[in-house]
């Protein structure tokens, strides 16, 4: 049986409530055996996840990674081929205005340019960290800063070819 899209944060969200929980039984032994017992599961699905990303290539691969729970279980387990930047840019691609300036160690920096104001703009900022916690659930912390669109002009725009040295 495959679960649909709800069902599937249903049961992720039922899972992070269970694991939560632990932390409440009454006795330290029982606590640590049971995340002791969790720990090595996962080290083995882990493992298995490993092997199958192994004997898979192509489009079946490229299907795993960019499937929503297969691509969060790639990254739990440090297996997720695709570094966080890219993943980033490919999330923030379909949010007009919206650049990655930089990922700098677990925190990432996006420029909105698409302009805005109040309400549009806080939910525009809201659109971006959530794209990128999506897209890369290990970055900790996401900075967005806003720039008119043609505030400031590149530098590099005001050089032609041949025309820098004034030939």
């Amino acid at each position: 049986m495959t679960w649909n899209d709800d069902e599937t944060r249903d049961h992720v969200a039922r899972a992070e409530a269970l694991l939560s929980s632990l932390a409440a039984l009454p006795e330290e032994a029982v606590r640590e055996q049971v995340a002791d017992a969790l720990h090595a599961v996962v080290e083995l699905y882990g493992q298995c996840l490993a092997r199958v990303l192994e004997h898979t290539a192509g489009p079946a691969r490229d299907a795993l990674v960019a499937d929503e729970l297969v691509g969060h279980l790639l990254l739990v387990h440090d297996l997720h081929p695709e570094p966080a930047e890219a993943r980033v840019r490919r999330a923030l691609g379909p949010l007009h205005g919206a650049e990655l300036v930089a990922i700098e160690g677990r925190t990432a920096r996006v420029r909105l340019t698409a302009g805005g104001c109040g309400s549009r703009a806080e939910r525009a900022q809201e659109d971006v960290r959530a794209a990128v916690t999506w897209a890369a659930p290990e970055i900790e912390r996401v900075e967005v800063t806003e720039s008119a669109p043609g505030a400031l002009i590149p530098v590099d725009s005001l050089f032609r070819a041949g025309t820098a040295s004034g030939t």
